[in-house]
């Protein structure tokens, strides 16, 4: 079940983020994005289960993908798509995406594509030195 995150689910998607990310977000930068209006924070739960979370900005007509991630157990079975699909369907089809992801997340970029997000360009050392990233984009009405 896809459900608006809470406060209550905060400790939960922290710790799916530190198992997830070699430069995870700090707690109280994900706290934060509970008190910003044009934040989105959804958890995809199973079984009072936290298996993965969200984050989106949309401002402007432009949605950025702030950060997604699975719990390790619950991988491989579609909740990523899933929840970037149920963001997509809550924004509408007229809204400019973009994201970045780390040159070296080689499934994150895999799904991206599969949407149709495109690599726009690298931004050198973004996650730390020598750790670049791509800055992707899918356009409005891209076909999916």
């Amino acid at each position: 079940m896809i459900r608006k995150a809470t406060l209550n689910d905060l400790d939960s998607i922290y710790n799916i983020a530190l198992a997830s990310f070699d430069t995870p977000w700090e707690k109280v930068s994900i706290e934060a994005e509970f008190y910003k209006d044009y934040a989105s924070i959804y958890v995809y739960e199973i079984e009072n289960h936290i298996a993965a979370y969200i984050i989106t900005w949309l401002i402007a007509g432009e949605a950025e993908l702030l950060t997604i991630a699975v719990d390790e157990g619950w991988r491989n079975k579609g909740i990523g798509k899933t929840l970037i699909n149920y963001i997509k369907e809550l924004y509408g089809e007229n809204v400019l995406w973009h994201l970045e992801v780390a040159c070296s997340n080689k499934s994150a970029i895999h799904l991206y594509k599969s949407y149709g997000f495109e690599i726009n360009s690298i931004i050198a050392n973004y996650y730390g030195e020598g750790k670049d990233a791509y800055r992707m984009i899918l356009t409005p009405n891209s076909n999916i």
